[in-house]
């Protein structure tokens, strides 16, 4: 080898400030001595002949060109600054290893490599060191023997020496070296400027305008900061390695990747972007995907030529909906990087604790994504060097570094945190992720987000979007096959037929509950136990078709319903740090907006918003489902079912005691009543209907929305010993009975005949647990009760033998009215809806000291949302909550709607007292069996 002597270093400072990047990474580093995870490295492979003492003289060479690269850190009045450390001679020899006997020599080599990575470094060694030239080596590399003319150029640095352009810089320049080495020629003057320049561009940037007005920016554009979503569902303490799979991207399908961006007018890197934007929205359910960029933000003259640490990791946007096509949101990600880059000094753990600041570790939410535009191959005079990244710093979740090959080809390499994926669940990640970027590119035109969804439920071993759970065990065994195979058209039940005779628009009628949650929860397993949900009761898959006036149902196949695919189901709203007032508003907020997202034209019939408060603090969950789909029965169900689910998704292990009983049947229950509409029994029913339309055809009403602000109480003593048919509520004939007697003097409330009132009463014990609005309606026409407070118990009585002489507690006027054409001819002048009353059982709780359980009553209230009931045909309508017994009462709830065209709400209040204090009073007569009828 010629001797060749080696051009000039560049002069390094005694002593400079910290970049700021640095900085970040020393403080992280001292909070965490024994931490490893900032360790990052690379090898480049040499496959070819190689002069072993040129690439030892060349490695050599370009350390002492950057002496900044093995440094102290001194620290004055908590103000650190770094100065360089000389080698101590003998002059550095790069070191040797030899894998060549192992069985795979390549793997062998880089499991030593990961070895030494993991080895955290000596900070008492590094800052303010005993002597001034015992400090740890922060920067190095090993050449590494794995077979004849095979080597592998190990290079290993510290983050708080050198970041990923800073490596690229070094590995070309050795490259450089060598090739001059091996030919004999003189090597070109060095490239690189000292670390000065990073430090002195950040302090000058810093104290600038110019970063104000950039800070404002960033501040402006997230005003509104999206939530945080993260592919496992949650992150974790990044670990000291992570787990590494690597795809590459054949030539034909990187070709449809290029094509794709360059029709879009963009590059590879916007389309790794916004794929990565869509599988994150496809996993999470995120309205906005936010990622985690790596910018080099090296953007002052000379920075450039620096290899140390610049590197900034700030977030990138990117709404995504379901209808969103690839080459829309590739658009979307150019703006986005566009404004990255335009701004790009901004420091991103600045951002995190301004925009995210129930987030540990000053970090921006989301996947990382870094964008390698480096070289991948390197020329050693005439001996090709092809780079392989093996670490690049901490992975608190998921890490996705895209680089392109000479040839074309995309090189995908995820790393994962270990505590949150293991090998399988990662390659799966990788994969879909992979095949989604192709998927997309060779679609464009294609709505991106269904795309993304069906492409990981068909992914082999895969039967979910969530990678970051390992797989739940075989559900077969809860009791029961899920009826994921009840699809296809379904009759309409009577509680649809109820509705098409509404006035008013049906597509965003709802309810409600609220839950308390465990904190500390993760939206990947909780998206899985709600589209489980949706796979049991098929009432959450059920889609309703309207064509002039002609109603019918369907049930979706589980795989198309939106509350199975749809990643929109589920919401997260940060809390932690709120206040009361504001939560308050945030769930007020958050109701109406899923109450709006709701759409049973497409069987969006479910949609829930978790309110997430941290890992210390028990959450909420909203659940909205659509008119059609609920009722308390399917409220309940779902609460005591979404726990189990949670807790088998999220870790993995359910015992057989837990087992859930077996759901669906939606289907064979509107036969079942079809069915019964045509018995005899059924038909001999139809006098006691036919009387109603007798005589007058009571009186009419216009429809309104009406005032509904007015709650009153009363309790009942348990056992209550007055009169009651048997079977049925007391509660139902107190409050009859009192509206009755008040009926009198308020005409507005009645057609002067007697008081006619539609009553909705839960579910009979008959009809299956499953979703659905399985309840029961029916017509009642009250004697009014004589004015003034003569003989209340009269009146009572009255209401409770009307109620004892309705047939089968009303089951049978609707199956009568709608699903048998003969009958349904003869009610078809029953008088319209008098006063509305519908009885609801309060959610309860299998245990109250349980983490999952309906969220206090007084939390509820926000969950009002006007205009989202069916119109309000009659005079008033009253729905009353009853709960089990406590302490020897029970207590009764009473919501109260009026005709804003008929009462003001003064009157109305005065009436709803009038008429609870009525009923309170009708409680305390006394009475016993022998009174019941």
């Amino acid at each position: 080898m010629p001797t060749i002597t080696a051009p000039t270093a560049p002069t390094a400072p005694s002593a400079v400030d910290l970049t700021a990047a640095q900085a970040h990474v020393l403080a992280a580093q001292t909070a965490a001595p024994s931490y490893a995870g900032y360790n990052v490295g690379q090898y480049i492979e040499l496959v070819g002949p190689l002069d072993t003492e040129a690439l030892d003289d060349a490695v050599g060479r370009t350390l002492d060109e950057a002496p900044w690269l093995r440094f102290s850190v001194t620290s004055d009045g908590g103000r650190f600054r770094q100065a360089p450390v000389p080698v101590r001679p003998p002059a550095r020899s790069l070191a040797r290893l030899d894998t060549s006997g192992a069985a795979d020599p390549v793997a062998a080599a880089v499991e030593l490599v990961r070895g030494q990575l993991a080895c955290p470094p000596r900070l008492e060694l590094l800052i303010d060191p005993p002597l001034p030239d015992l400090v740890p080596d922060l920067a190095g590399a090993v050449l590494v023997t794995t077979g004849p003319r095979h080597h592998l150029l190990v290079q290993y640095f510290h983050q708080l020496v050198v970041d990923g352009y800073g490596v690229a810089l070094l590995s070309r320049r050795i490259a450089e070296h060598y090739t001059s080495l091996v030919r004999g020629t003189m090597p070109t003057p060095s490239p690189f400027a000292p670390v000065s320049v990073l430090a002195d561009a950040d302090r000058v940037y810093t104290a600038s305008a110019a970063h104000d007005a950039e800070l404002a920016a960033w501040t402006s554009r997230y005003a509104e900061p999206p939530a945080p979503a993260w592919p496992a569902g949650r992150p974790a303490s990044a670990g000291d390695t992570a787990l590494r799979h690597t795809v590459v991207v054949d030539r034909a399908d990187s070709a449809a990747v290029a094509d794709a961006a360059r029709s879009a007018g963009v590059t590879w890197g916007e389309a790794v972007v916004a794929a990565t934007a869509v599988d994150l929205a496809a996993r999470t359910g995120a309205a906005e995907a936010t990622l985690a960029l790596f910018t080099t933000a090296r953007t002052a003259p000379g920075t450039l030529r620096v290899p140390g640490m610049a590197v900034n990791i700030l977030p990138v946007r990117v709404p995504v909906s379901s209808s969103d096509t690839f080459r829309v949101l590739l658009g979307r990600a150019a703006d986005e990087l566009a404004f990255l880059r335009r701004h790009q000094r901004v420091r991103g753990e600045v951002l995190a604790r301004a925009l995210w600041p129930e987030l540990p570790g000053s970090r921006v939410p989301g996947p990382l994504v870094n964008l390698r535009p480096f070289e991948t191959e390197l020329d050693f005079a005439g001996t090709r060097g092809h780079v392989v990244s093996l670490a690049s710093g901490p992975v608190d979740d998921l890490s996705v570094s895209a680089s392109g090959y000479p040839d074309g080809r995309l090189r995908l390499d995820f790393d994962a945190n270990p505590a949150l994926y293991d090998e399988t669940s990662l390659r799966r990640q990788a994969e879909v992720c992979a095949a989604a970027l192709v998927a997309l590119a060779r679609e464009p035109g294609r709505a991106a987000l269904p795309l993304v969804v069906e492409l990981a439920a068909a992914a082999p071993g895969s039967r979910t979007v969530s990678p970051g759970v390992d797989p739940a065990p075989s559900r077969a065994r809860r009791g029961g096959p899920e009826p994921d195979d009840e699809s296809g058209t379904v009759a309409l039940l009577p509680s649809a037929h109820r509705l098409r005779g509404a006035q008013g628009a049906v597509e965003h009628l709802h309810e409600s509950v609220l839950l308390r949650v465990p904190a500390g929860l993760r939206a990947a397993p909780l998206r899985q136990a709600l589209a489980a949900l949706a796979r049991r009761h098929p009432a959450l898959r059920l889609a309703l078709h309207r064509t002039d006036g002609i109603w019918s149902q369907e049930i979706r196949p589980a795989a198309s319903a939106p509350a199975v695919t749809d990643p929109a189901t589920l919401r997260r709203i940060g809390v932690a740090g709120r206040s009361e007032s504001e939560r308050e508003q945030l769930v007020s907020e958050a109701a109406r907006t899923a109450a709006a997202a709701l759409d049973p034209r497409t069987a969006a019939v479910l949609r829930a918003v978790w309110f997430d408060a941290g890992p210390r603090e028990p959450g909420r969950l909203l659940l909205v489902g659509h008119h059609l789909s609920v009722d308390d029965v399917t409220w309940q169900s779902l609460a005591d079912e979404i726990a189990p689910l949670y807790e088998e998704y999220a870790f993995g292990e359910r015992s057989a005691d837990d087992a859930l009983p077996p759901a669906g049947g939606l289907t064979g229950w509107a036969s079942t009543l079809a069915a019964e509409a045509q018995s005899t029994a059924r038909v001999v029913e139809l006098a006691h209907w036919s009387a109603l339309a007798s005589g007058t055809t009571g009186r009419a009403w216009a429809a309104t929305e009406g005032g509904h602000r007015v709650v009153t109480r009363l309790e009942l003593p348990v056992p209550y010993r007055g009169p009651a048919p048997d079977g049925s509520d007391p509660v139902d004939a107190l409050l009859l009975a009192a509206l009755a007697r008040i009926a009198s003097s308020r005409p507005r409330l009645h057609d002067g005949t007697g008081l006619l009132v539609d009553l909705e009463l839960p579910r009979s014990d008959a009809a299956p647990r499953t979703a659905g609005r399985l309840t029961s309606a029916f017509l009642l026409r009250l004697p009014l009760g004589p004015e003034g407070a003569a003989e209340p118990a009269r009146t009572h009585l009255r209401v409770v033998h009307a109620l004892a002489s309705v047939p089968d507690r009303g089951q049978g006027l609707e199956q009568l009215r709608h699903l048998n054409p003969q009958t349904a001819a003869r009610l078809a002048d029953l008088p319209r809806c008098g006063v509305r009353y519908h009885r609801r059982t309060v959610l309860r709780a299998a245990d109250e000291t349980a983490a999952w359980g309906p969220a206090p009553a007084g939390e509820w209230h926000p969950l009002e949302v006007p205009g989202t009931a069916p119109p309000l045909t009659g005079p008033l309508e009253l729905t009353v909550h009853t709960g089990p017994p406590v302490d020897g009462r029970r207590a009764v709830r009473v919501a109260w709607r009026w005709s804003d065209r008929l009462f003001t709400a003064d009157e109305a209040l005065a009436l709803a007292e009038e008429a609870t204090g009525t009923a309170r009073a009708l409680a305390l007569l006394p009475g016993d069996g022998a009174t019941r009828p």
